[in-house]
C-alpha cells in the first residue's frame, strides 16, 4: 500500500466531506428565504469519473454546485433531506477520520516499535 497516496486521498475525502456538511448548514439556514436554490458538494461522481478514465484517485477534487431544479421563485431546501445528508456526512466523515489515526498509529508503531 502507498500511504502517500492513500493518506492524500484520504484527505480528499474528509475535505469533500467537510465542504459538504457546510453546504447543508448553509442550505439550512436559507431554507425560509425565498427563491433560495440549494448548493451541493460533488465528489463521488468525479471519483467514479476519474476511476474510468484512469486518473489518480488523490488528485480528485470536489465541485461545489447549485442545484436549481423546482420552480426558480420557490426555495428548494427540503430540511428533512439536509438533515440525512448532516448525518450520512458525519458518519463517512467518522470513517474516514479513524482512517488516517490508523496511518498515524502504523508510523508510530514503525518508528517507535509500538502503538
Amino acid at each position: 500500500m502507498d500511504f502517500d497516496k492513500d493518506t492524500a486521498f484520504t484527505q480528499q475525502v474528509v475535505s469533500a466531506l467537510s465542504a459538504r456538511t457546510k453546504m447543508a448548514m448553509h442550505n439550512i439556514a436559507n431554507q425560509n428565504t425565498e427563491g433560495f436554490k440549494r448548493f451541493e458538494v460533488r465528489f463521488e461522481d468525479m471519483l467514479d469519473d476519474a476511476t474510468r478514465r484512469g486518473k489518480k484517485l488523490e488528485e480528485v477534487e470536489y465541485e461545489i454546485v447549485r442545484d436549481m431544479s423546482g420552480d426558480p421563485n420557490h426555495n428548494n431546501v427540503v430540511l428533512m433531506d439536509e438533515l440525512a445528508l448532516l448525518g450520512k456526512t458525519a458518519l463517512l466523515h467518522d470513517v474516514m477520520t479513524k482512517r488516517i489515526g490508523g496511518y498515524t498509529k502504523n508510523i508510530n508503531k514503525a518508528i517507535f516499535g509500538r502503538g
